[in-house]
């Protein structure tokens, strides 16, 4: 319901959820969570059983509702809060009703409605009461095969906007998959403006006005700076030499002094604190860690703006939905004299300057120039190029196993990816990280030893440096021996149940990975066989592989792609005609013949 009262509005939900229970795992199901927040507050909630007894149904209510704080893991703090309970008596027959009111506190945050659910719906709708001084945009998304109907009609002096589904099947786990708005069925839906007694009141009739909107947030911040934060920009600026090295040098001393803890409560979600508190307290979460770089630069001579982003778990650009649902992030932007943009996230610890961070790629960022002035930018997709792994090894068969010694090198995203893990105080737990990022062959693969380098140099490529056995690997029979050289298999046999799949897959970044093998033939072998070269040029996926021998030893050269963000449907079966000859490359061996 959105109602004009005393020229504002006032906004609440009512849901009501009846669950007929059909199958024997529903004790999965006994028990119920409701999720309220500052914006978004629950009132009214009921729940009850209705328990089928002699050809009809008895009631039996919930007594008991336990409200605590929804602390997620990656939050130091925030303000959501969920009711728990358990209907009583749940069994097969039985059925579970829940209903509640939700307040929406601001209509900018209206949220959207998904229709499908974990479990098979036999109807569902969602209706919008208001009256025809509201003007409201509305879209239905991912509903290409028309299962949302819609109508829109008035009654009793008010506009009804109803969508509604039947029998819509349940919502499928698959892995790899992007968060549900990229695929399901939802609404969108907001307030466009309203008319008043005073006149038309703009809500989010533009992106003018969410901008606006968003510049009260920052428009008074940073007004005097502490003399801690202007003598650190002075030591930054004293020691740079051009404009760009300010820029590095504060995004690189934000990345290592201040500690991102994310903190959400009411307003403070969404306003940062002054440059100088976050600089004496040494933490802060994604606003006021983009804030202290934008107080920084510009007590150094540098502009910098504010800068509103979405992470990829939404789907939305500003361009087509000008409200709070497009963005969840924020950050700093530098623009240099000949118009390159640069988006430092400095929430990303280990990102090099130049290199958003992977979470925002393919994004459009709200840049605020000024009081009444912004500008809309695509943040880019990162190239495969640019994101590269290379392992090159040297291995000699020993009895039953092979010995080797490699170096492998992370430049680019699997680089950060690769710091997050290796820079950890625990031996232990390093030495697995480094077993799985650079293990070959088989389970029998152990690693004797490494050495790591450059780590937490974000300006060079990480470098490990290690030796390695492999049990069991090759294959001796009578005087010839079998080995295969494709010591990694990624994607082998990886291919996409067409039939099955119904969500798109996702992945952090596009790489390349670049691989050396040597083999020293043993002494008293000569080369029988070696594979074909092979070569697949996929748009999504794509290798190729080389053999060459000399008198001495066998060369095997491998370069691999992935090519893609988000990979949807209509191209698994271009990604399937991509593993078809991988999987056959991967089967081949080289074939050793005692002289």
């Amino acid at each position: 319901s959105i109602l004009i009262k005393n020229d504002s509005l006032e906004i609440f939900a009512d849901l009501l959820e009846d669950m007929l229970h059909l199958k024997e795992q529903t004790d999965a199901y006994s028990t119920g969570r409701v999720y309220g927040s500052h914006f978004i507050q629950v009132r009214d909630l009921k729940a009850k059983t209705l328990i089928w007894d002699k050809n009809k149904f008895k009631e039996m209510h919930v007594t008991e509702f336990k409200k605590k704080n929804d602390q997620d893991d990656g939050i130091f703090y925030d303000d959501s809060y969920n009711y728990s309970f358990n209907f009583p008596s749940v069994s097969l027959g039985n059925r579970t009703h829940l209903q509640y009111r939700t307040l929406i506190k601001d209509a900018r945050f209206m949220p959207g409605y998904i229709f499908t659910s974990y479990i098979p719906q036999g109807k569902c709708s969602y209706t919008i009461k208001t009256t025809k001084e509201v003007e409201l945009v509305y879209d239905v998304v991912n509903d290409s095969k028309g299962t949302i109907k819609f109508r829109k009609y008035e009654k009793g002096g008010f506009v009804f906007y109803e969508w509604s589904s039947a029998d819509l099947p349940a919502r499928k786990n698959e892995d790899d998959s992007p968060s549900l708005r990229y695929f399901t069925p939802h609404i969108i839906c907001y307030v466009k403006s309203y008319d008043t007694k005073k006149g038309k009141v703009n809500v989010l009739s533009s992106l003018d006005d969410l901008y606006s909107w968003y510049n009260t947030f920052v428009k008074d911040l940073n007004k005097e700076s502490s003399p801690e934060l202007t003598g650190i920009v002075n030591k930054i600026k004293a020691s740079s030499k051009t404009e760009i090295d300010i820029v590095r040098n504060v995004f690189y001393w934000v990345q290592e002094n201040i500690q991102y803890v994310a903190f959400e409560q009411g307003m403070r979600g969404l306003i940062p604190h002054n440059g100088s508190y976050i600089c004496e307290k040494r933490y802060g979460d994604c606003k006021d860690m983009a804030n202290l770089i934008v107080n920084m630069l510009k007590l150094a001579g540098v502009n910098a703006y504010h800068t509103w982003v979405g992470t990829r778990d939404l789907p939305y650009k500003y361009s087509k939905v000008p409200t709070p649902l497009v963005d969840n992030h924020m950050i700093a932007t530098y623009i240099s004299s000949d118009k390159q943009y640069y988006f430092l996230d400095a929430t990303s610890d280990h990102t090099p300057f130049g290199l958003p961070s992977s979470m925002i790629q393919g994004k459009e960022a709200l840049i605020g120039l000024d009081g009444t002035h912004y500008e809309v930018k695509m943040i880019p997709e990162i190239a495969k190029e640019k994101n590269v792994m290379v392992d090159s090894v040297s291995i000699r068969l020993d009895g039953n196993q092979i010995v080797g010694s490699g170096s492998s090198s992370l430049d680019g995203y699997p680089k950060v990816f690769g710091s997050y893990a290796l820079d950890r105080s625990e031996k232990d737990d390093i030495k697995r990280y480094v077993t799985r990022l650079i293990g070959k062959g088989s389970n029998k693969f152990y690693l004797d030893n490494y050495v790591l380098s450059d780590v937490n140099d974000r300006d060079k490529r990480t470098v490990i440096d290690y030796t390695f056995r492999i049990g069991d690997y090759f294959q001796k029979i009578g005087d010839e021996l079998y080995v295969n050289l494709n010591l990694n298999k990624e994607h082998y046999n990886d291919f996409i149940n067409l039939a099955l799949r119904e969500s798109p897959k996702e992945r952090d970044y596009r790489y390349e990975k670049l691989e050396y093998c040597e083999l020293i033939i043993p002494d008293g072998y000569m080369v029988e066989y070696l594979p074909p070269n092979a070569k697949a040029d996929g748009d999504l996926l794509g290798f190729e592989t080389q053999y060459t021998s000399t008198n001495d030893k066998i060369v095997f050269r491998k370069k691999f792609y992935i090519n893609y963000l988000l990979m949807q449907p209509n191209q698994f079966e271009h990604w399937n005609a991509s593993v078809k000859p991988l999987s056959e490359a991967y089967k081949e061996s080289i074939i050793l013949k005692k002289k």
